[in-house]
């Protein structure tokens, strides 16, 4: 096995997050606060320091909301780490037609963040829009593929055949029969884009708190009132939980039963030296059976195995082996690029496949970001927008989200 952890697999560009600035004064290291001290205050608190968390901060705060995100480890020490931050709008097949439209909403809206982000911090989120390529191997599997596409609707894609292949990506397989260009098709630095999302959201007013333990939801008959940790006691309105797996673990204090599951990925980076610089790709292959990504640290990202159930962060020799045969079948240059290493991450997963956004009506001033499985970097952007819209009063019907509602995991109990 080749052991790894996610954490922070990618060399972070342009200005660093320094994770030490970001202390409440007010919930000190040494610091158990009593009934007799003033107890801390925010507005609202969103727990989890994850790319969907810190988006969430980001859009409150630009809207002048005061805002405490609280992590139990570092900014983007979970499933944000292990992404491979593909922004897969038109390349995904998605469940549902509301996760599509979504993912193309947000997809853009993240490029508006990425001047926003630019001018405010001046840290590059490594966001390119080069596009992504589907290869296939022959007539056979283009017809199998377009049969198990759900819809192909609204997605902007091209169609190459063998010789635009050979022109146009010369360091694909000569044997590509032929792909699908879709040239909007985006990708990030998971861990730099979450980042900047919370410095970004700490230069417009939000406290970020990191390494809070023990966070114990303190609700009652009127709603939320606030959060105790292992450093004290903080009020608020609002809660928002988008801690990811740890959501549901989080909802279960209150009585909620929004259900989520582990879902292990594998992925490994190489690196093309520069006399092999002619067979590294320069856009994003999105095949059927591997995904590989160049960055814009200089690596080459190829994932990613699917292990349902699984929570450890190992790396088995196998998936190594298959990830590399794939990848390398597609980029042949691969087999000539130096391996860097191998890191594992663990996303969430709900029983229907969508997510938990939205307002939990029994108890007034909770709300849930998490479930997002594996677009989570995808769907960070929108996401914030849905969150910031709500506390300000519109509905889930109003924004067009019904599906996404946290209460339908009680309206199918009611049904059944």
């Amino acid at each position: 096995m080749v052991q790894s952890k996610a954490s922070q697999p990618e060399e972070v560009i342009g200005s660093s997050y320094d994770q030490n600035k970001f202390e409440l004064l007010a919930l000190s290291e040494n610091s158990n606060l009593s009934k007799t001290q003033e107890t801390c205050h925010a507005e609202t608190i969103i727990v989890g320091g994850g790319v969907i968390g810190c988006a969430i901060a980001f859009e409150l705060a630009s809207r002048g909301r005061e805002v405490l995100l609280v992590e139990q480890s570092e900014i983007a020490s979970g499933a944000s780490c292990a992404a491979a931050g593909m922004l897969a709008a038109d390349s995904e097949d998605f469940a549902h037609p509301l996760m599509a439209k979504a993912a193309h909403e947000s997809r853009e809206l993240l490029h508006k963040h990425k001047e926003q982000i630019s001018a405010l911090t001046g840290m590059d989120l490594g966001l390119r829009r080069n596009g992504f390529i589907t290869p296939f191997r022959s007539y056979g599997d283009l017809s199998k593929y377009k049969d198990r596409r759900n819809t192909t609707s609204g997605v902007q894609q091209l169609w190459w055949d063998r010789s635009t292949v050979q022109r146009k990506a010369l360091w694909l397989n000569r044997d590509t029969y032929g792909a699908y260009y879709r040239s909007l098709e985006s990708e990030a630095l998971p861990v730099s884009l979450t980042r900047a999302y919370a410095r970004s959201a700490e230069m417009m007013g939000a406290r970020i708190l990191e390494g809070v333990q023990d966070v114990r939801l303190i609700v009652d008959k009127h709603g939320v009132q606030g959060i105790m940790t292992a450093r004290g006691e903080v009020c608020c309105r609002h809660i928002i939980i988008a801690a990811g797996l740890q959501g549901e673990q989080l909802m279960h204090q209150v009585g909620g039963t929004l259900p989520s599951s582990p879902v292990k990925g594998e992925m490994l980076a190489v690196r093309f030296l520069t006399d092999q610089a002619g067979g590294r790709p320069d856009r994003t292959v999105y095949a059927e059976d591997v995904y590989i990504v160049p960055k814009a640290n200089g690596e080459v990202w190829i994932g990613a195995t699917s292990l349902p159930g699984r929570k450890d962060h190992s790396v088995s020799a196998n998936s190594v082996q298959r990830l590399l045969g794939a990848a390398s079948y597609w980029v042949p240059g691969i087999k000539e690029a130096d391996f860097v290493r191998a890191w594992a991450g663990i996303r969430p997963s709900t029983p229907d496949g969508l997510p938990y956004i939205g307002k939990y009506e029994q108890i007034p001033g909770l709300y849930t970001a998490y479930g997002h499985f594996r677009n989570g970097i995808l769907l960070s952007a929108i996401t914030g927008r849905w969150i910031a819209d709500m506390l300000e009063g519109k509905s889930a019907e109003e924004i067009g989200i019904e599906a996404l509602s946290p209460d339908r995991m009680n309206r199918r109990e009611v049904m059944l």
